[in-house]
């Protein structure tokens, strides 16, 4: 997230900047976004699990100063590194 609420960086480097975090399915969605629509400019506290399995797929709350966004993240095998793969606004979770 603290990769993601940087909506004052050029589209170029914001992305370049996200792409070590996210899956390839991620990578190609966030690589149309507009960073200068991210409403968040900071991660305001530690992320919190909210639910999924605990090896291959978590969601986690993490709350910046635009609200708690909800991020989903999987990995395909458990020695496999995190990937994002969806990042939303959270809807009071």
């Amino acid at each position: 997230m603290t990769a993601f609420c940087r909506p004052a960086l050029d589209r170029q480097t914001w992305i370049n900047d996200l792409y070590p975090f996210l899956s390839q399915t991620a990578a190609v969605a966030y690589g149309t976004v507009n960073p200068a629509r991210v409403p968040c400019t900071t991660v305001t506290g530690g992320a919190r699990v909210r639910d999924g399995d605990g090896a291959f797929t978590i969601r986690v709350i993490v709350p910046t100063d635009g609200g708690d966004y909800s991020v989903f993240v999987h990995r395909p095998e458990v020695t496999d590194p995190w990937l994002v793969e969806q990042i939303i606004p959270s809807a009071g979770n």
